[in-house]
């Protein structure tokens, strides 16, 4: 028996997360405590320029509202991606469920989920993959509805 194994698809650092950020710090870390010069000059110019801003209280006040923007976006999108992942669990229970008034509603809201915008490429992604191998299964078949275009039928 033949095993293929399949290459990653994300770059090798990418997978890494907060690993190279935090190598990055430690490394200008060390080089700074060892004196290289070009780190020491470099370092030393940064927090001196941090000291210079925080004279001006108007761009703390600027930069402490932006933080609070940008946190507030990124928890928005995991609540959107909270509410997708809970809708998409529910329609796919629907979809197996015996009833087949229950069984359409699941096909149109997979169908709906998997064209909502603002989604990310690998969640759509999967919930094709979902949406195709459910469609291969000989013994649930999706809706016969207008609103079925992804399937061809209707």
């Amino acid at each position: 028996m033949m095993t293929t194994f399949s290459k990653p698809s994300s770059p090798p650092l990418a997978s890494r997360g907060l690993l190279v950020p935090i190598g990055l710090v430690v490394l200008l870390t060390l080089l700074y405590v060892a004196g290289v010069p070009w780190v020491v000059v470099a370092l030393d110019g940064f927090w001196e320029g941090l000291d210079r801003l925080a004279e001006h209280p108007r761009i703390w006040s600027f930069l402490t509202a932006l933080s609070w923007a940008v946190a507030a976006v990124f928890v928005y999108r995991f609540y959107r991606l909270y509410l997708w992942n809970k809708r998409v669990s529910s329609a796919l229970e629907a979809v197996t469920d015996p009833l087949p008034a229950k069984q359409e509603l699941g096909w149109r809201s997979l169908h709906h989920l998997a064209t909502v915008e603002g989604l990310p490429k690998n969640e759509r992604a999967w919930l094709s993959a979902v949406l195709d191998d459910l469609h291969e299964q000989g013994d649930r078949q999706p809706p016969t509805s207008p609103s079925c275009a992804r399937c061809g039928r209707g």
